[in-house]
């Protein structure tokens, strides 16, 4: 009953003011009224002379003493309880100790005697455990909070600022740019505004956007205002009187939520609030009567006390309770910080209603004679109407500027990179890298601040820190071993993060359009959208879903996501992602085996991908033991296949040894593969020719190559870009340009007079391509040769032997010809030297200007062959005309 009539409460002490004397005291002297009537009552003076008698009573005395003697340790406010704790503990034990004195006296049992004993240990075990937990709290807090300053040596330490979304109540913990209003605030409340309004009541209002950190700067306000204020030794003696007299004021703070309150009883609400606050430090029984009580005892079904107390309440004058509360505080060196947070929450109707309660509420008590009581109003200042208001009901504005995020942002998305690296994962942008001081070397300042675009973006959208804390936690969630972390890029994630946060409904739109904005539309089904660019579809979709300032910030958002080339971007009609970038693990992204959209959505990779990480981890330990198997992967499973296309820069890693031994044998074991031509990678200017092939080449296995691609039908075609590559590209254009090989206007070679360059160009010819016997290899091959491949090698086989004594570049190439087609029963060799002197007059006039070297036999067994040669391309009157140029 007492805890209803707010005559006690749980954190408030027992003891109480002479100047305010609470309604406890009058319990006290009906105490002191019934031990006055025993003294002097003639009923019960025969228990006072007669010791048998008084000890029977005063039997169980000490049973009360020791509940009080608990009663009160609990009952003391947690930060007294801890200053008086071991007082307070001894001192009970002194009592215990005198009951159980007087409990042998007077024949106390023993089992009660133990129970004492019990209660005592369990009593002093509860005070510590509270005493140690209240420790432990403010300790974590401390370290939760002590890296605001944006010192984040690791991600562990990023996650334990961002995972910790609880109110800072301590002015030093909050950020710079908070820190700067919660003092102005603190020093206007301590010192009653400006010279001319001191020791007047506060009206304030703190503006900003949702999650800014209002709630913080309320809170390190009340912590702050109960400190004692420094005197510093320069004050002059005013001054000192001044900050001594705030030091002994005590201030109570009222922190009211008005989120949900129904208009019309929002005074009520607040001043039942402040009644329960206050409560916790004075005797608040004269306060209790608000019309609200009786509503509810009614509606409740209360106690009979409690409906009496309703009953006995009356009508009640707002503006009176708060003058006499005012006068209450003032007796007892009060004051009264009201906060109101949370007044523009809800549905406009419902938020302008409140507002208009509690300016009205304000209005009447803004008067100088409650110098008690203050508030501060924390709300939002982004609709025209509340700005209005708070003009006309704040004495004081402070507005929270936007703050600046690029700053954690950018140190964010560095450590979350360098994530990856601490796993041992792969950053599938820079495979070769393998360390992460290296890469932050070579990419130059990445992560910097003027340079970090989705940092400085998703900057420009996120107006609170309680917002970027949210997604920061959301992004963290998934950016682990067993989700995300390796298998997405971060910029993705953390900018569809930041859109599905801050516009759920354009993230909606976003998700719904994003296979027409990745991948274009047909025109014959839709010629409108076929028409039109992704830029003009990101346009549309953007301006029907924010304000003009917005405007341009969220199509950079969606654009950075996307990450298409500007000529895909402008780009009408059908339109997909083929950039040359196809490793990379963005949601603009294109794979028909990986939807890196629908991982983030999903926040884990779905069951039927391959994991990157994964893939990434297997191409990296590839051996000669394990080769065939990761091949039969890459021809038979499609998924396999584009993870290979894509990554496979990363067989290109490495230059020793064992890194050569891994391309050589992944490559050969592909070739081995009988499903390989049928997955497509013997097609022109596929992955597995344009770089792991070419690369094994290179470092020496040319004649092996050769061999392998030589003994299968199907990659005929393969071994004739291989040869034409190596040829041009590499022997031609690198190499021989040093030696002074030069061409005519035709296309053939001059002759070189020097015997000494000649020679330098065989052993050129032959050091390069490996010492190859070609005329060895033409002879075993040609039926298994295209035309196209017997001519490259012919090439070469005449630069093997550009040291003889009289060199002409065309002649020895038919000479080579000649002898292939008399040394060689191959149908090849005949089309071969048709194909060369049929309309050839130079190949015409070798043959006649050196007859000698080929015998009457050997010419009468090559008009043999040529006459008996059949071949679809190859008429009657071509052979002729092959066998009079070669003068046979």
């Amino acid at each position: 009953m007492l805890d209803k009539f707010y005559i006690s409460h749980a954190k408030r002490s027992i003891g109480f003011s002479w100047k305010y004397p609470p309604i406890t005291i009058a319990v006290w002297f009906s105490v002191i009224a019934i031990l006055v009537y025993v003294f002097i009552s003639e009923r019960y003076q025969g228990y006072l002379f007669d010791d048998e008698l008084l000890h029977a009573s005063l039997r169980y005395l000490h049973i009360t003493i020791f509940a009080c003697a608990l009663y009160i340790s609990f009952q003391e406010p947690g930060d007294k309880a801890k200053k008086v704790f071991t007082k307070s503990t001894v001192l009970i034990f002194l009592l215990l100790a005198i009951c159980l004195v007087i409990s042998g006296y007077c024949e106390m049992p023993w089992p009660l005697i133990s129970t004492f004993i019990l209660l005592y240990s369990i009593a002093v075990i509860l005070r510590m455990r509270v005493n140690c937990s209240s420790e432990v709290v403010s300790t974590n807090n401390d370290i939760a909070l002590s890296d605001s300053d944006n010192e984040f040596s690791d991600l562990e330490d990023f996650r334990a600022w961002f995972k910790d979304d609880s109110i800072i109540k301590n002015t030093d913990k909050l950020e710079q740019d908070l820190k700067v209003y919660a003092n102005r605030i603190t020093e206007r409340l301590r010192n009653g505004g400006d010279k001319y309004e001191q020791y007047m009541a506060q009206h304030i209002a703190l503006c900003g956007p949702f999650g800014c950190g209002k709630s913080s700067i309320v809170a390190a306000i009340a912590n702050e205002l109960k400190k004692s204020k420094k005197v510093e030794a320069e004050l002059s003696d005013e001054e000192k009187l001044k900050v001594a007299r705030q030091n002994k004021i005590n201030w109570i703070h009222s922190d009211i939520s008005t989120w949900g309150a129904a208009s019309g009883s929002v005074a009520h609400v607040v001043l039942s609030h402040i009644i329960d606050d206050i409560s916790q430090h004075l005797d608040m029984c004269a306060f209790r009567a608000l019309p609200k009580h009786y509503t509810e005892a009614l509606k409740s079904g209360g106690s009979f006390f409690q409906f009496a107390s309703t009953l006995l309440a009356g009508p009640i004058n707002i503006e009176q309770s708060f003058q006499k509360l005012n006068d209450v505080l003032e007796v007892t060196n009060h004051k009264l910080l009201i906060t109101l947070q949370d007044v523009d929450r809800g549905t406009d109707d419902e938020s302008a209603k409140r507002l208009n309660d509690i300016a009205a509420l304000l209005d009447r008590l803004k008067d100088r004679k409650l110098s008690h009581i203050n508030f501060i109003i924390a709300m939002g200042n982004t609709k025209i109407e509340h700005i209005e208001v708070l003009g006309k009901i704040a004495d004081y504005v402070e507005t929270i500027v936007e703050q600046d995020f690029r700053d954690k942002l950018c140190k964010w998305a560095e450590l979350s990179t360098k994530e990856i690296f601490n796993k041992e994962m792969v950053l599938t942008n820079e495979p070769f890298i393998i360390n992460f001081n290296r890469y932050t070397k070579l990419t130059s300042d990445i992560f910097s601040e003027e340079r970090y675009l989705p940092g400085i973006i998703a900057s420009n959208l996120i107006i609170s820190m309680r917002m970027l804390k949210r997604i920061m936690r959301r992004v963290d969630k998934c950016w682990v071993n067993e989700k995300l972390l390796g298998e997405v890029a971060f910029d993705s994630l953390m900018l569809l993060m930041t859109l599905r946060e801050l516009k759920p409904v354009l993230f909606n739109q976003f998700i719904s359009n994003y296979p027409r904005l990745l991948n274009g539309t047909s025109s014959h089904i839709n010629p409108v959208e076929g028409s039109r660019s992704i830029k003009e579809m990101l346009h549309d979709l953007v301006t029907n879903n924010s304000s003009p300032i917005e405007n341009k910030v969220l199509t950079s958002l969606i654009e950075c996501l996307v990450d298409l080339p500007d000529h895909l971007m402008e780009a009408k009609g059908n339109f997909a992602k083929k950039d040359g970038r196809d490793y990379l693990q963005g949601i603009g992204n294109s794979q028909y085996t990986v939807n890196y959209l629908n991982r983030i959505l999903l926040e884990a990779v779905p069951k039927n991908e391959l994991r990157d990480q994964e893939v990434l981890k297997y191409f990296k330990t590839v051996s000669p033991e394990n080769a065939a198997e990761l091949a039969n992967h890459i021809c038979t499973d499609h998924r396999w296949l584009v993870s290979f296309e894509r990554f496979n820069d990363i067989f290109g890693v490495g230059d020793g040894i064992e890194d050569k031994n891994k391309r050589k044998s992944l490559a050969f074991a592909i070739l081995d593969n009988k499903q390989a031509e049928k997955s497509g990678l013997f097609l022109p200017s596929s992955i597995f020719e344009n770089t792991l092939l070419r690369t094994v080449v290179i470092e020496g296995h040319f004649e092996e190559v050769l061999n392998k691609l030589v003994g299968m039908a199907s990659t005929q075609a393969l071994l004739f870009r291989i040869l034409t590559w190596h040829y041009d590209s590499l022997f031609i254009a690198r190499e021989l340009p040093s030696l002074f090989v030069k061409k005519d206007s035709k296309g053939d070679y001059f002759d070189v007079e020097e015997l000494e360059d000649r020679h330098k160009i065989a052993e050129k010819a032959k050091s390069f391509t490996q010492n190859i016997d070609f005329r060895k290899f033409l002879i075993e091959n040609l039926d298994q040769l295209n035309m196209e491949s017997i001519e490259v090698i012919i090439k070469y086989l005449v630069f093997t032997q550009f040291d003889d004594s009289k060199f002409n570049f065309n002649e020895k190439r038919m000479e080579n010809i000649l002898s292939l087609c008399l040394n060689s029963v191959s149908a090849n060799a005949i089309l071969l030297l048709i194909n060369n002197a049929q309309f050839s007059e130079s190949e015409a006039i070798y043959f006649r200007q050196h007859p000698l070297k080929v015998t009457t036999d050997q010419k009468v067994d090559l008009k043999n062959k040529i006459q008996c040669f059949q071949h679809q391309d190859i008429t009657e009157n071509q052979k002729f005309k092959v066998i009079n140029n070669l003068g046979l």
